[in-house]
Formats: structure tokens, C-alpha cells, sequence
């Protein structure tokens, strides 16, 4: 297992330098900024990410302005990005910063991963891309990139997340871990994507060992024994679906209103009747203990909100 770090650093370094994103969190990428924007683009795309990063920032500038916020406004801003537990998270990160560290983020690694929703990737970019540390950063466009430049890319012979952790670091060039651990998220992103990977544009293509195995289509290897494969589930219609469902028709409403169970059931299921009220009240409860929705009682009837605390 190895690359020729040298021409690759210089290569896609080199390619980074024109074709590199003019993404807002890499604009005065202040410790505040990169965290609100590792924490968005979690499972979610950068198109999307970009103009929902700016409002953000605008209604919540620093770590005091989330900390201090109701729940529900950092809720509603959150509002249509999904996984809104991250909302949650976020906050709960700003309200330790202000309270434990004087409003300053922690630059070391030990530091960030005690906080709520950081794990390895999270804590080593911050570093990285906040603080300057010369540190890999591997997330699922760089852990491709690496499983295609060594040949790794069949199901068979993929390497073990220690070994891509390794990788990493062995090509990190030094003094400039920053636009590295970009670079290699950019060609990712735009070139070397899962399905679809652009080899005739690549600026490493000479050095990857996926394509001179002949493997630039965007077809997987052919298998060589019949295996069932599982059919995803569809995400339209899952809990999922309409848990995020939920949470953006009550960051729709007037602060500190509340809906009617009968009327959020319909406002989030078509076809919903009396008796889906078994299905609803249960997933409510759920979002009631994530800390998304906060229910109350109306005259004997169940009500949702976001909640404020």
C-alpha cells in the first residue's frame, strides 16, 4: 500500500490553485465559521449547504449569538437542511464554548472531540482548517480518492478506515495541510465522484491505480459469484421523511405557536385519518425526547411546537 506522494502533491495542488471552490466557509474561515460549516455539510451537499450557511451566519454571527438563542429559532433556521439533531448539537457546542472555554473554541484534538457531535473528521478538520494544525482529514470524498489511488476500490480488497487514516497522513505535504485536505475534497467533489468519475479531466489520473486497472467506468466490478443485493429504503414515506416533515411545518408557524395533532397529520400526510393517530403520537414523543418538538395539551387535545428552551 503506497502512493507517490511527491507528483501527487504537486499535481493536484497545483490543479487546486485554478479550479478550487469559491465556497463562504473558506472566506476568513474563523474557528466559529468552520464549525457551523463542517457541522451543515454532514450528509449534506455543499449546493445546498452555501446559501443556507450564509443566513445562518447572519442571524447567528458568534458562538454568543447561538448560545443565547431559543431553541426554536436556531430550529427554524435550520429548517429544511435534515438530520436537525446537528441544530441540537451545534447549539449545545456554542452554549459549552460560552460557558466552559470564554466564548473561544478549543484548538486541540482531545479538546473537540469531548464536545457533542464531533467526532474524528469534525475534530481533525476544525483543527486543520481553523487553527492551522498540519493534520488528514478523511471524509468520503478523500477516503474514495485514497481507496482509488492505491487500486482499493473493489468491494474485495477495500482498505480498513486505520489504513486510509494512514494513507492520509503519509501524503500530507508539509505546511500546507489546509489546502491538501481541500484539494483532494474539491477533486472529490467535481472529478473523482462515486459514479461517475471524470478520469480524462483528472490532474492525478497518471498516478491512480483505479484507472489503470481499467476501472474508470462508473459501473462496479462485475462479482464473481451471485450475491442478493439489498434493495435501499426509499426515503419518501420513511420515518425520516416525515420527521423532517414535522419539524418544517412547525418552523413555519408564528413563534410560540402550536398545532393541533388532527392538523399537523394532515398537513404532513395527504391521506392521514383518524386512526393515524397511532402511528403519529408515538413518532411525536420520539421527537419530544431528541429535543426537536415540545408538546403540550389543549383542552385534552395534543399540541406541537418547537421548543424554547
Amino acid at each position: 500500500m503506497g502512493i507517490e506522494a511527491g507528483p501527487l502533491q504537486a499535481q493536484l495542488l497545483a490543479w487546486y490553485a485554478q479550479h478550487r471552490r469559491d465556497l463562504p466557509w473558506r472566506q476568513g474561515a474563523g474557528p466559529y465559521r468552520v464549525l457551523v460549516s463542517e457541522f451543515m455539510l454532514q450528509q449534506t451537499q455543499a449546493e445546498r449547504v452555501t446559501p443556507r450557511f450564509t443566513a445562518f451566519l447572519q442571524q447567528f454571527p458568534d458562538f454568543a449569538a447561538l448560545a443565547t438563542a431559543t431553541t426554536a429559532d436556531v430550529l427554524r433556521a435550520w429548517s429544511g437542511l435534515g438530520y436537525n439533531q446537528r441544530a441540537l448539537r451545534l447549539q449545545q457546542i456554542a452554549r459549552t464554548v460560552t460557558a466552559q472555554y470564554g466564548g473561544d473554541l478549543p484548538s486541540n484534538i482531545a479538546d473537540l472531540r469531548r464536545l457533542p457531535g464531533i467526532g474524528p473528521y469534525t475534530a481533525a478538520a476544525v483543527a486543520c482548517f481553523a487553527f492551522g494544525a498540519q493534520i488528514a482529514t478523511v471524509d468520503t470524498n478523500i477516503r474514495r480518492i485514497l481507496q482509488r489511488l492505491v487500486g482499493a476500490d473493489a468491494p474485495d480488497s477495500r482498505l480498513t478506515e486505520r489504513q486510509v487514516w494512514e494513507l492520509a497522513g503519509a501524503a500530507l505535504p508539509e505546511g500546507r495541510a489546509a489546502d491538501w485536505n481541500q484539494a483532494l475534497m474539491d477533486l472529490g467533489a467535481t472529478t473523482c465522484t462515486a459514479h461517475a468519475p471524470d478520469c480524462a479531466h483528472c490532474p492525478v489520473a497518471d498516478l491512480c491505480r483505479f484507472r489503470r486497472d481499467g476501472r474508470s467506468s462508473d459501473a462496479p466490478p462485475a462479482p464473481t459469484h451471485r450475491t442478493r443485493s439489498k434493495s435501499p429504503q426509499p426515503f419518501v414515506g420513511s420515518s425520516r421523511y416525515y420527521r423532517g416533515r414535522v419539524l418544517r411545518v412547525l418552523a413555519a408557524l408564528d413563534p410560540g405557536a402550536g398545532m393541533a395533532l388532527p392538523a399537523l397529520g394532515r398537513q404532513i400526510k395527504e391521506d392521514y385519518a383518524g386512526y393515524d393517530a397511532t402511528w403519529l403520537e408515538p413518532m411525536l414523543a420520539q421527537l419530544e425526547r431528541d429535543g426537536l418538538v415540545a408538546l403540550g395539551d389543549d383542552e385534552g387535545e395534543i399540541t406541537a411546537r418547537l421548543p424554547e428552551g
